[in-house]
């Protein structure tokens, strides 16, 4: 392949949700056929630098963008990021800067300014002298990101990339390069997603192989036993059981960061999608698992079909978007002072929960719903088998629990799907009915009771397992309750 792709670099807690929302302009522009993102793309095992420094000279332009948060990003310790060399962001700028013909481009977002130099390492010094672009909030970032995408579908063509038109100074006009022509196409890579690598490195090959074949095993349901339907159809309708094997090992996951409504609409900020590649597990915890009584029923192995999850919990800025698009009933629930952005939205009750769902089935046309219990615990253990993704035990440093607050979503290190906060941070409403015993049949009769998972906050580590379940009335909002949305293949 030719000089012909787009590099996205960004820091997660800072512009994840304007980077979905480019990443789905150039998608419209140039098509997802040439879109690249490590996480679904990277080998097992990869060294990611290396692997950097093998993309970027086949990328004709990189887009580095700065949010109002990238100068000043902090890890647990209070440190800033950038004063690391190990920091995956600076990693990712200093490698595109030595990177000889490639277009360094400072995406300012956001309203974020230009950083000076005694704010930066010496080795980034030279992205101050790239000429920046800006994209600013609605109601004018549709008409920034289309002249964005002009100059870069120009510049494919021309080898001239000229940003004048948004906020950066004309490029000075050089000889095109002998080089061979670049096609009109665009692969992507998005990147700043430090706790990715480490799941590659550590165990992602599990991801791509699937989970072992079990014996006899029973399907978990994902529509028939769920119930209420809409406009949409039935909420949460069932897909082909499969197991992880075959094609769905080589695609792995399809779906874009973000998802945007038809051209014809104005973009949204959607939940980032992952891809969980059916397979078979080992429902529910041992009798003796951490000395605790055996509430989740006895073990057996159970199948589930592929499907999509959130890779985060649903965040207050998302709840924002369906709130501001006339969904969610209009209600905006309580923060306690934490926080909002990119904090979980909390405060939420199950029928909130669906509330969210309805308006994103009416968006955007897909069948969004949220998890039944069997797809959650499936989705948590992603492979293991011990108590938690993390092995027999779980620290503070790999999950927010035993705290006085949320923590933003994406904190913390993801599991071997790519899913963040699996473990603590808030409780999750799955679909399903609260049941006495995982093994039951049928729900309690006159119970309006729905299912949590993956524990909260201020919960003790035997809480956040990965077989752990509450139940709460379905009206119940408290400041430990949200949740993350599925979606049916």
């Amino acid at each position: 392949m030719g000089r012909e792709a787009i590099f996205i670099g960004y820091r997660r807690d800072d512009t994840a949700d304007v980077a979905g929302r480019i990443y789905d302009a150039l998608e419209r522009k140039f098509g997802r056929d040439r879109l690249f993102k490590d996480v679904d793309n990277l080998r097992p095992g990869a060294d990611f630098g290396a692997y950097i420094k093998s993309v970027l000279p086949r990328c004709q332009v990189a887009l580095i963008l700065i949010g109002p948060g990238w100068l000043d990003a902090r890890d647990e310790a209070g440190a800033r990021r950038l004063d690391d060399p190990n920091d995956w962001v600076r990693v990712e700028v200093e490698t595109a800067l030595a990177t000889p013909g490639l277009d360094v481009v400072p995406v300012l977002v956001n309203g974020a300014r230009m950083p000076k130099s005694d704010e930066l390492p010496a080795t980034l010094h030279p992205l101050l002298r790239r000429h920046a672009a800006v994209i600013r909030r609605d109601p004018d970032f549709r008409d920034d990101v289309g002249k964005l995408s002009a100059a870069l579908s120009a510049s494919v063509k021309t080898g001239l990339l000229d940003l004048s038109s948004i906020g950066g100074e004309r490029r000075a006009a050089t000889a095109p390069s002998s080089s061979p022509p670049r096609r009109n196409a665009v692969m992507m890579f998005v990147g700043g997603v430090a706790v990715a690598l480490v799941l590659v490195a550590l165990g992602g090959a599990w991801r791509f192989l699937g989970p072992p074949e079990s014996s006899p095993v029973e399907t978990a349901t994902t529509a028939s036993n769920l119930p209420g339907e809409d406009a949409d159809g039935p909420r949460g309708a069932a897909t082909p059981t499969t197991t992880a094997t075959g094609q769905s090992q080589q695609q792995g996951p399809q779906t874009p960061s973000v998802q945007t409504a038809p051209e014809t609409q104005a973009p949204i900020a959607l939940p980032d999608m992952v891809r969980i590649p059916g397979g078979s597990f080992v429902i529910g915890s041992p009798t003796t698992e951490a000395g605790r009584e055996n509430v989740e029923g006895p073990q057996r192995t159970m199948q589930v079909a592929a499907f999509y999850l959130s890779r985060t919990e649903v965040t207050f800025a998302q709840w924002a978007t369906c709130v501001d698009d006339g969904g969610c009933n209009r209600y905006r629930p309580a923060d306690q002072g934490w926080g909002r952005g990119a904090r979980p939205v909390i405060n939420v009750s199950w029928n909130d929960a669906q509330a969210y769902v309805q308006w994103l089935r009416r968006r955007t046309g897909q069948r969004y719903r949220l998890p039944s219990e069997a797809e959650w615990e499936y989705a948590a253990r992603a492979g293991t088998t011990t108590a938690y993704s993390t092995g027999a035990s779980l620290s503070t440093s790999q999950a927010r629990f035993s705290s006085n607050s949320t923590a933003p979503v994406g904190s913390f290190p993801a599991n071997q799907f790519g899913l963040y906060d699996m473990h603590g941070n808030v409780w999750e409403w799955v679909e399903d009915c609260y049941r006495e015993r995982y093994d039951a049949t049928s729900c309690l009769a006159g119970i309006s009771a729905r299912d949590l998972r993956g524990g909260a906050w201020g919960d003790p580590p035997v809480r956040l397992r990965s077989a752990s379940r509450s139940a709460l009335s379905e009206t119940a909002r408290t400041r430990d309750l949200g949740f993350r949305v599925a979606r049916s293949e």
